[in-house]
């Protein structure tokens, strides 16, 4: 099989297993619940931005990556492209008014609990950055960085172009 080929289906595979679907145990979850268990926050996710979220009331960061900034743009072949809006977007499909589990990885100086959250079974983390809306964050984790690669070799979302990262972009915003 060609390298090129190789990916392809590697890609493909990575795809098929990320796509949001039910389970019972995630389908349970009231609207209006919120559990707190030891390190684990579960009840029904509202989307705020491209990696962070309300979990039952309770602000949730995604742990290990950064995604792009609302109103952050990026080049593509067609010209500049509103990944910010589209990492909202993909997140809020994935996780807004879904029954989502988050295990509570550390506490960031916003008081936010940084977690790695699953829907359904599907890290919503990872699944951003497969599809090339969010990039692993190096300065706090590597969990994500094989995955930003597959995204990187299959021209996904971003890679489909260029971007300044969302740490660059924000802190250029700031000035």
């Amino acid at each position: 099989m060609t390298n090129g080929l190789l990916l392809a289906v590697m890609v493909l595979a990575v795809t098929i297993s990320l796509r949001p679907g039910t389970d019972a145990a995630y389908a349970e979850v009231e609207p209006e619940s919120v559990e707190a268990r030891g390190d684990r926050v579960v009840g029904v996710g509202r989307v705020i931005d491209g990696d962070t979220l309300d979990v039952g009331g309770v602000r949730v960061r995604l742990h290990g990556i950064d995604a792009f900034e609302r109103n952050q743009t990026c080049d593509g072949p067609g010209g500049p492209w509103a990944c910010g809006a589209a990492a909202t977007q993909a997140l809020k499909a994935r996780a807004d008014g879904r029954g989502l589990v988050c295990d509570v990885m550390d506490i960031d100086r916003y008081g936010r609990k940084v977690s790695r959250c699953e829907q359904a079974g599907v890290d919503v983390a990872r699944a951003l950055v497969v599809e090339g809306l969010a990039l692993a964050y190096r300065r706090y984790s590597r969990d994500y960085v094989d995955d930003e690669r597959v995204a990187q070799a299959s021209a996904a979302g971003a890679w489909n172009g260029s971007f300044d990262r969302p740490e660059q972009w924000r802190g250029r915003s700031r000035r």
